[in-house]
This record gives structure tokens, sequence and C-alpha cells, in this order.
């Protein structure tokens, strides 16, 4: 059997239950076994295991320690979820001082003890593969258990939530309603839920940063501009799932 580890930093869990969903069928139960869950399992620490899920930024450096350790446990590491890949909601924060930050979140800030800013699990670590999403979408925990067993991997494809809603022969919600969507620059793998049911992505997959850039977002905040959200709000909205892609995006950078 292939031996699991599931590991939690910053973050909601939305990831962790979808994982828990794939390893309730009965041919992946068959074949894996949990060896470190802290969220079931009473075991604090593990040996090696083929396989490990990381959900999550990382907000400290106990965090950053515990996730080094990880690595070098795992012969194969996933990083899940969009907090994991770009940060997530977490790292709205980033450019404010982080006492404000605590101040304002906490009743006892004194006792918080964070970065003043996120990191993604793959600014720390190598991940052998990354499932964005808030949270990531079960069925692609399961191929990916399923085609691992057999000696394989799901092959990615890089492509935005428009390309989902075209299969899916959706009206476009920002072309033929002009409602405010983030399909264009979003990275796929949701089934284009929001659009399903006519109303905008709001890019909660994160910004397909691969393959756009700096010019590719100005046009598109200028449309969006011109839709009637203001600055603020499309500032809001392009950075409220990975801070750090946005701003390397609007700076000409590389993520």
């Amino acid at each position: 059997m292939y031996r699991v580890g599931i590991a939690k930093l910053t973050s909601c869990s939305g990831c962790i239950n979808e994982v828990i969903y794939a390893l309730t069928f009965r041919d992946i139960v068959d074949k894996y076994r949990v060896e470190y869950f802290t969220e079931v399992l009473d075991v604090e620490d593990f040996g090696k295991v083929d396989i490990v899920f990381v959900e999550g930024s990382i907000s400290n450096k106990h965090q950053e320690e515990f996730v080094k350790s990880v690595r070098a446990k795992a012969e194969f590491l996933v990083a899940i979820g969009t907090c994991a890949l770009m940060g997530g909601v977490q790292s709205l924060r980033s450019g404010i001082d982080v006492e404000v930050v605590k101040r304002t979140v906490y009743p006892e800030p004194r006792y918080i003890d964070i970065y003043s800013d996120v990191k993604p699990v793959t600014d720390v670590v190598k991940a052998d593969l990354v499932i964005p999403g808030c949270p990531v979408n079960g069925e692609a925990v399961i191929s990916l258990l399923r085609k691992y067993s057999l000696g394989g991997l799901p092959i990615p494809i890089y492509e935005s939530v428009c390309g989902e809603c075209k299969r899916k022969r959706f009206e476009c919600v920002l072309v033929a309603k002009g409602i405010p969507c983030l399909g264009p620059i979003t990275i796929s793998g949701c089934g284009a839920i929001c659009p399903s049911f006519g109303r905008g992505c709001y890019g909660c997959y994160g910004i397909k940063y691969f393959d756009i850039g700096k010019e590719n977002i100005e046009l598109f905040i200028k449309h969006l501009e011109e839709l009637g959200l203001s600055r603020e709000d499309v500032d809001t909205l392009l950075k409220g799932y990975g801070f750090k892609v946005y701003l390397s995006l609007t700076k000409g950078e590389k993520k």
C-alpha cells in the first residue's frame, strides 16, 4: 500500500475535506494508508511516506520548518489549493503593517507570531505537483490518486476558465451580459461553477500567471473599469487569491 501524509498550514481545511472525500472510494482505500493527518489521527510525527498533500500558506517560522521536514520525508509532494500555490486570501495582508493586521484581527495580538507576509508552499519547498482551487476539485484529487497508483500522473491542461465555459456551451457573462468576470485570466479546474449560474468568475483558482504578462493584465483591468468597476474594486478582486502573483504581473516581473 502507498503511505499517505496530509499536512495543514494556514488555511480553512476546505482542500483537506476534498482529500478526505477522495479517500472514501473503495479502489483508493485498498491502495492507500494514511500515516499522518493531524485533523484525524492522534499522531504527532511520521516517518517516510510515498505521497504527502500540503494545504495552506506559510505564516511563520514554525510552519516553514515544518513543511521542510515534511518535504524531506515525502517521496512525492502535492501542494493543494490556491493558498499553497499563491498564498490565498491570507495574502491580502501583504503590503500592510503586520502589527496593524494583528490588532485588527486578534483580541490578543501580542500572542500572534506571524511573518509580515505569507509564503506559498512552492516558495519554500519543491512541489512535485500542484492542484489549484479554493477548494481544490475533489475529482482532481481522485484522478491523481488513481493514476499515481498505476505509475502515472494527471496531464496538466494550461487553460483559463473560459475553456471550460466554451465546452459546456455557457453564454459568456462578460461579453453577452457585461458582467465583470475573471474567467479569462483564471486557472481552470472548477468546472466554471459561477458562470453556470450566470455569475462572473471571481478567480478562486488563482491568476493564470504562466502565460500572461503586464500588458495582458493592464488591458483586462481597463476592460473591467469600462464595465463600471473602480480600480480599488479591481485590485481587491485580482489580489484576493494571490497578491504576490498580481503584484509581480502588474510590475512586469516573473513569479
